[in-house]
């Protein structure tokens, strides 16, 4: 803000002669450069780790469910295959993901190359949503099914994620 004078000033907050009060309100703390907020990537406790475990498993057979119901759709068998092959995929992507998130020490900080793979795999997950929910879309057969997957799978998603300190 700035009220007269030269404008010669950049960047951030610039506040002229005002004659009054000035306020600032940031919904949060007011500080001046960047503010990084930084989030242990892991399980705080053997607790965590355990939903963390259990979530992956119902996630996964959510996925086996799911994997049934393309038979009754109006796809093309190419079409069929291709999904189906997408979720027996996403089902070996989620037990590796699952068996490298057990070997993270509880309360330890989680070693990046395994960070990486959870939010890769989660994130890929999240895309199956997507590719699901579209699938319902050229087949209205299967879209109350698809959308109690939906109701199911994408909390659980979000939860594995909060559960390791993903975003």
């Amino acid at each position: 803000m700035n009220n007269g004078g030269d404008n010669t000033n950049s960047g951030g907050i610039h506040v002229g002669n005002v004659g009054g009060s000035v306020i600032f309100s940031a919904g949060g703390d007011n500080v001046g450069g960047d503010k990084t907020t930084t989030t242990a990537k892991g399980f705080a406790d053997e607790e965590q780790r355990a939903q963390f475990q259990t979530q992956i498993d119902q996630l996964r057979e959510a996925l086996r469910a799911m994997k049934g119901i393309t038979a009754n759709t109006k796809l093309n068998a190419d079409q069929k295959d291709a999904m189906e092959a997408e979720i027996s995929q996403q089902l070996v992507e989620l037990k590796e993901v699952k068996d490298h998130a057990a070997a993270v020490p509880v309360g330890k900080k989680a070693p990046a190359d395994i960070v990486s793979k959870v939010g890769e795999a989660l994130d890929r997950a999240g895309g199956m949503m997507d590719k699901l929910n579209s699938l319902a879309s050229k087949s209205e057969d299967v879209s109350d099914t698809v959308g109690k997957f939906a109701a199911k799978y994408g909390p659980l998603i979000l939860s594995a994620r909060h559960l390791f300190g993903l975003p």
